[in-house]
């Protein structure tokens, strides 16, 4: 893999002082409107450390503050409602708190919501647990504990959640400042990511057994984590006082900590890696001087915003800034990393894209100490003049998630809500149909060993969405 070394700062847009948030920014060519969905004064009408923010299917946004509440926010008009409160449940200290939130994918028909928090027993601990949403009152309830008595602290938790198309989810946790013991440590479950069914019982695939949920190691504090379209699962991770990390997930790797610092290219360093069988290095760092405190990572697909289109986006916290990577065609390596709002939204926590293109960004403040709690916001960046063709009745692309990807047996196709009853197809590169079916799940799994080596492309359109994905089968 082609090592790239981000240091320059190549682009700095729309610095403003703190809370004076424009009405619009600039990226490139295209200027986008800007608007504060929510922002308070006070632990009444405010948010404290918004952590996580998803798109739900039901149309509203979907937040963990780190005190301990979870809440629906209306994007469109800035109502918000509490509907589960941990705040005499969570540990929230520092970095500590309630983290991660994934929603199931079939969360219309269960109501499934995936949480990740620290608690104190008997020392810091931290845990992950679902529930299940009541739309009649409007609450989260009936909690399921699917792991717990991770090891905690106040600071290097992680925590992101992120479920994938094979109906597992990942689990990034932090070293809490235990590096020279943890992360290393295949009995342990710090400085890792782990992988789990969603009913919390260790996937019989794993790679370290059946018996262990570790995906990865080595790791010391990943927030970032996303599948992108092209099949490959990309991680964000702070360093120490430097050599902040942009990885690629691969299971059953060792990425070094704390061994290893950003690249395995000091003596001492790799000396270590030529004894490790399975040692991944990064294919990014920021930087060798300093550290710019990564947090989320979200893939932009949609030609909304087409500086951004194909493009992966980061938000950053200690250099207040979003930064937009661009990879190569194999997805393997940074070609070209731009820096944009510069201290324009103090500290960025996190993204997301909604699926019209607008994209939301949660702030905390202008300091890691919080100095200013329940001050923070949720705001939109949208492209006022992007139509999709410029009539009402135009077809909408949504995207379609392919795991393993590249594959060459059993592959998972994770189709978005949009397609529920269509009818879908896989097709080669004459235009063959190969195989087709109703989606009558969203997680439809599909046997392809028989077939040949080559680009095939699964298609969906039920004349309002359409998806189309390419899918690499190899021998």
């Amino acid at each position: 893999m082609k090592r790239f070394t981000l240091i320059s700062v190549l682009s700095i847009f729309s610095s403003v002082v703190a809370f004076a948030q424009p009405s619009t920014v600039a990226v490139g060519g295209t200027t986008l409107d800007v608007r504060v969905v929510f922002q308070g004064t006070n632990s009444n009408n405010g948010i404290d450390i918004p952590w996580e923010i998803q798109w739900g299917p039901d149309d509203f946004i979907w937040m963990t503050e780190r005190s301990g509440r979870v809440s629906r926010l209306n994007p469109e008009t800035g109502d918000k409602a509490i509907v589960l409160d941990l705040s005499s449940t969570v540990y929230d200290q520092s970095e500590a708190g309630l983290l991660g939130l994934q929603l199931d994918p079939d969360f219309e028909i269960n109501g499934y919501v995936y949480l990740a928090y620290t608690y104190s027993s008997g020392g810091v601990k931290e845990r992950i647990v679902r529930y299940t949403y009541d739309s009649g009152s409007n609450t989260l309830s009936s909690p399921m504990t699917l792991l717990d008595d991770i090891e905690g602290y106040s600071t290097h938790i992680g925590c992101r959640l992120l479920i994938l198309p094979d109906n597992t989810m990942l689990a990034t946790t932090g070293d809490v400042r235990e590096e020279n013991t943890l992360p290393q440590d295949l009995d342990e479950l710090n400085g890792k990511v782990l992988r789990m069914n969603l009913d919390g019982s260790i996937p019989a695939d794993n790679p370290f057994g059946a018996n262990s949920y570790v995906y990865t190691l080595g790791h010391r504090n990943a927030q970032g984590l996303v599948l992108a379209p092209n099949g490959i699962l990309y991680s964000s991770e702070h360093g120490p006082t430097t050599n902040d990390e942009f990885n690629i997930i691969i299971p059953g790797k060792n990425y070094g900590w704390p061994e290893v610092e950003g690249f395995c290219n000091q003596g001492w360093e790799t000396s270590w890696c030529a004894g490790v069988s399975n040692y991944e290095d990064p294919i990014a760092i920021w930087s060798e001087n300093a550290t710019i405190a990564p947090s989320d990572l979200v893939w932009y697909d949609h030609p909304a915003i087409p500086e951004w289109d194909g493009k992966m986006l980061m938000t950053v916290l200690k250099n207040q800034h979003l930064k937009e990577i661009e990879v190569d065609m194999a997805g393997t390596s940074v070609i070209s990393e731009t820096i944009w709002f510069q201290n324009t939204f103090q500290r960025l926590r996190d993204i997301l894209v909604a699926p019209d293109g607008r994209v939301f960004l949660a702030t905390s403040g202008g300091s890691w100490a919080n100095t200013a709690p329940f001050t923070h916001s949720i705001v939109e960046l949208k492209n006022a003049s992007y139509s999709p063709t410029g009539i009402e009745d135009a077809i909408i692309n949504v995207e379609t998630k392919i795991y393993p990807n590249p594959s060459n047996g059993l592959t998972t196709i994770s189709f978005p809500r949009e397609m529920r009853g269509a009818e879908y197809r896989v097709v080669d590169f004459t235009g063959r149909v190969i195989t087709n079916g109703l989606v009558t799940s969203l997680n439809t799994q599909v046997d392809f060993s028989g077939l040949a080596s080559g680009l095939y492309t699964v298609q969906a359109n039920n004349g309002k969405y359409a998806t189309s994905e390419r899918l690499i089968l190899t021998k």
